[in-house]
């Protein structure tokens, strides 16, 4: 980055925090903010990270992927191709955060004083393993869709 891209990043950065003081001290987004943070425990913390990181990957992969593909190469096929290799990697990363999140709640469902072997236990392992599967079978589209290369890509030159 040269000087003055540095300087508008900083510039950027600045307002973004100084917004955030604004919007956490305006009475209707503090009352927001509150509900949100404090109806956030430890039972689904996990999957809330992972949502969230999920939602702003895929709107930037995605904006990426047009830039590249449609705007510069002019290539439907290909922007179709990166899209779902984009969607599938959110669907792992959104299946695993809700895997995390159930190992989570397992141990803590093991950690708590008198539990049993019983039906919650194991409801909540049949959600580990179950999602556990979801991710694998995400993980071998997300292989698949690896390996398949654009019509433009794989077509061999002809001269």
């Amino acid at each position: 980055m040269t000087g003055w891209q540095w300087f508008w990043t900083l510039v950027g950065f600045i307002v973004f925090i100084i917004v955030l003081i604004f919007l956490y001290f305006y009475k209707p987004f503090e009352d927001l903010f509150n509900l949100v943070v404090y109806g956030l425990g430890y039972d689904n913390a996990i999957f809330w990270a992972g949502l969230i990181i999920g939602i702003v990957g895929f709107c930037v992969f995605h904006w990426r992927a047009y830039r590249l593909h449609i705007l510069e190469q002019h290539n439907v096929e290909a922007m179709v191709l990166s899209s779902l290799r984009g969607s599938t990697f959110t669907a792992i990363l959104l299946s695993a955060s809700a895997t995390l999140q159930a190992v989570q709640m397992l141990c803590a469902y093991l950690l708590e004083p008198g539990y049993t072997l019983g039906a919650d236990f194991g409801k909540l392992l049949a959600a580990v393993i179950a999602l556990v599967i979801l991710t694998g079978l995400f993980c071998i589209i997300f292989w698949l869709l690896k390996i398949i290369r654009s019509g433009k890509a794989a077509a061999p030159a002809s001269t």
